[in-house]
C-alpha cells in the first residue's frame, strides 16, 4: 500500500459531474472546479447520510469546495456549501438536457489537472442561462462555441482554408454559402473547387465567429435568428464529436432543440 505522504489542501468553486457509489457507504464524485479543473474525490459516508454533506451533492448547484490529496491515493472531499443554487433547471427536461450536456462537455474538453477560470466561467454563464429561462437551445450553441474557442480547438473561421479570402470579403461570389470541413478545422469558400463538406451560409459562419470572440458578459449581445441556430446547431455538435471521436451522451447523437 503507497504511503500516505504529506497531505495538501485544496478548495475551489465547483460544479458536480458525476456521482458513482463507492463500496456501502462512500460515493465517487467528480467536480469541474475553476482552481483545479476536472477533480475525483472520494465522499465518505455520503451514502450513510444526506447530512454529511448537508444535501449539496446535487447537479445545477454552483459550489464551494474542499479537499485533501495525498500522494498515491484519491482526493477526499472535505466539506460542501451551496453559494448559488440553480434547480429550477430540474423543472424542465429540456434544461436539464442541455445543463448535464454542457457539464458533461466541460469536463470532456478540459479533462487535464490544473487551472480552468475561462472555461469555468463559461459553464457557470450556461448553467445561469438555462435557469434564468434562456432558450436551451441558444445556450448551448454559444457556450459550445466559446468553450471550443478557449480549448484552442477553433475553428478557424477568420478565411478561406484554401484561397485565403477572409470571411468579410466572401459576399459575392460566393453564393452566399460555405462548406464546412470538420478535418480542416474551417472552411472553403464557394470560388474553391472541392466536394465534402457542411453547407453553411456566410450569416452563420460570421455569427459563430463572434460567438467565439465574445466573453460571458457579452455572449448575450450576440443575436440568433432561428435558421442561423439551426445551422449551427447542425455542425457545431459534428465538429465536436469529430474532434472527441465519440458521440456526448447527454443529448445523443444531435440535440433536438
Amino acid at each position: 500500500m503507497p504511503s500516505a505522504g504529506p497531505r495538501s489542501f485544496r478548495s475551489s468553486h465547483a460544479f458536480l459531474i458525476r456521482s458513482v457509489d463507492a463500496g456501502e457507504i462512500d460515493r465517487r464524485i467528480s467536480f469541474f472546479t475553476a482552481s483545479h479543473g476536472l477533480v475525483t474525490t472520494v465522499a465518505k459516508a455520503a451514502r450513510r447520510s444526506r447530512k454529511r454533506f448537508g444535501g449539496t451533492l446535487q447537479k445545477y448547484f454552483l459550489l464551494d469546495v474542499s479537499w485533501t490529496e495525498a500522494p498515491g491515493r484519491m482526493a477526499v472531499l472535505g466539506s460542501t456549501s451551496l453559494l448559488e443554487s440553480f434547480w429550477e433547471i430540474a423543472a424542465d427536461w429540456e434544461k436539464v438536457r442541455h445543463a448535464d450536456y454542457l457539464l458533461e462537455l466541460t469536463a470532456t474538453l478540459f479533462p487535464q489537472p490544473g487551472p480552468k477560470p475561462r472555461a469555468f466561467g463559461i459553464l457557470l454563464w450556461g448553467i445561469r442561462s438555462l435557469a434564468l429561462g434562456v432558450s436551451p437551445a441558444v445556450v448551448g450553441r454559444k457556450t459550445e462555441a466559446v468553450l471550443l474557442a478557449v480549448g484552442g480547438w477553433g475553428p478557424d473561421l477568420a478565411a478561406c482554408r484554401r484561397c485565403g479570402r477572409h470571411t468579410g470579403a466572401l459576399r459575392k461570389g460566393s453564393g452566399g454559402t460555405v462548406r464546412f470541413l470538420p478535418s480542416e478545422g474551417g472552411f472553403l469558400c464557394g470560388s474553391c473547387s472541392g466536394t465534402g463538406g457542411i453547407p453553411l451560409s456566410l450569416g452563420a459562419v460570421k455569427t459563430w465567429k463572434a460567438i467565439q470572440a465574445s466573453s460571458p458578459p457579452l455572449l448575450e449581445r450576440v443575436r440568433i435568428s432561428d435558421s442561423i441556430l439551426k445551422e449551427l446547431q447542425d455542425v457545431i455538435l459534428l465538429y465536436i464529436e469529430f474532434y472527441l471521436g465519440m458521440p456526448l451522451r447527454s443529448l445523443g447523437s444531435h440535440p433536438s432543440s
